[in-house]
């Protein structure tokens, strides 16, 4: 196994209350999950993998709005596959590690997502190339993942590196998928809220990340949810792909 894949599990193979708070209230997830949503409604696909599913957040998302599709998530963490497949039956639940050629793909998708994996990856490359060969032809791709330099949360959760536009679409093409569209969004308050988390990163680790959400903590992801209505869906740190898998 990787380092940095032992890396990850160690810290995404507990279960963890914050975690599952910080995708609940915080306004970057969500934001992250009606951008998803968004295209997923336009394309309608028969099927959808989840890739780096965590606790299933985006999954339980989509499964309302494609009652009809088949969905699946895969992750590395056994546990986390575990409760998952104990809180959301009929959902497809597989524990894995994409980068490993060895794992077995459980089937072909005409949907993948990937939503805030591929920067704690060794080889993202790699990654989409094995995302690649799960997808039909004519498929759909949706990555979201960060820009901009990797302070010391990114660095504390497992991020190795962020990518600039131009290096996510020379990625995609490298893995033998075609960009439809690759932008930055986020300014000025997801780039404001992540700058002030890296000034006293153990103590909004401890906060935001490693225990459940008390008053103090909704109500500063009320307010960031408020501001984030304004920010720019032309610039800042977060980053948007989506690619199709054109055919042969």
């Amino acid at each position: 196994m990787h380092e940095q894949t032992r890396r990850n599990l160690d810290y995404y193979g507990t279960l963890s209350g914050g975690r599952s708070d910080y995708w609940r209230y915080m306004p970057a997830p969500r934001f992250r999950t009606r951008v998803v949503l968004d295209v997923l409604r336009r394309e309608r696909p028969s099927s959808v993998v989840d890739l780096g599913c965590g606790d299933g957040s985006l999954l339980a998302a989509i499964r309302p709005a494609m009652p009809d599709a088949r969905l699946a998530g895969i992750d590395l963490s056994e546990p986390q596959i575990e409760a998952n497949r104990l809180r959301m039956p009929g959902i497809e639940w597989h524990a894995g590690n994409l980068e490993d050629d060895r794992f077995p793909a459980p089937a072909r998708f005409e949907g993948l997502t990937c939503s805030e994996v591929i920067e704690h990856l060794a080889d993202p490359v790699g990654f989409l190339k094995a995302a690649w060969g799960m997808a039909n032809e004519g498929a759909l791709l949706i990555v979201s993942t960060q820009s901009g330099r990797v302070g010391a949360t990114e660095r504390t959760v497992g991020h190795l590196r962020h990518f600039t536009a131009v290096e996510m679409s020379a990625m995609l093409r490298d893995a033998g998928w075609q960009p439809l569209r690759v932008w930055n969004a986020g300014f000025p308050f997801h780039d404001f809220s992540k700058w002030v988390a890296n000034l006293s990163p153990d103590r909004m680790m401890g906060e935001f990340s490693e225990r459940p959400y008390g008053p103090v903590q909704k109500l500063v992801a009320f307010a960031l949810r408020v501001l984030f209505r304004f920010n720019s869906n032309r610039r800042g740190t977060q980053l948007f792909a989506i690619a199709r898998k054109e055919a042969s």
